[in-house]
């Protein structure tokens, strides 16, 4: 519905303003509807996205859904690494294991995945880089 109301109000503009004689506005406004659906199906289709690190026995298990991708990693919490990455103010997080390295903490902020990785110091080993 908010879609439409925006299509509407745009295309009531573009009209009135070909009607007065500005017609290149036209192609215009058609092209900000159609930037306005894609945002909104980009927002739709990350709707769902979550991630979940459970820590548990000998285990590390993480799953995570980006867009309509669906990621389960579960590991020897032996073996497993934390990945810091820190350039600046940014930081990086990923669970690696055998070659493999996960992201974590994709959803969070870049303070959010600093404080993760205070927490889980001494649960799972942790690599800086």
């Amino acid at each position: 519905m908010v879609l439409a109301a925006l299509a509407a109000t745009t295309m009531g503009v573009g009209l009135f303003a070909a009607m007065v004689g500005a017609w290149p506005v036209m192609p215009f406004a058609g092209l900000e509807i159609a930037l306005v659906f894609f945002a909104f199906h980009v927002l739709a289709a990350h709707d769902q996205d979550f991630e979940h690190l459970e820590i548990g026995g000998s285990e590390v298990s993480v799953e995570a859904r980006n867009a309509r991708s669906f990621t389960r990693f579960t590991v020897n919490a032996a073996w497993a690494r934390l990945v810091v990455k820190e350039s600046g103010e940014r930081c990086t997080l990923g669970l690696a294991y055998a070659g493999r390295t996960v992201p974590l903490g994709r959803l969070m902020s870049d303070e959010g995945r600093r404080d993760l990785a205070r927490k889980l110091r001494g649960r799972i080993a942790v690599t800086a880089r």
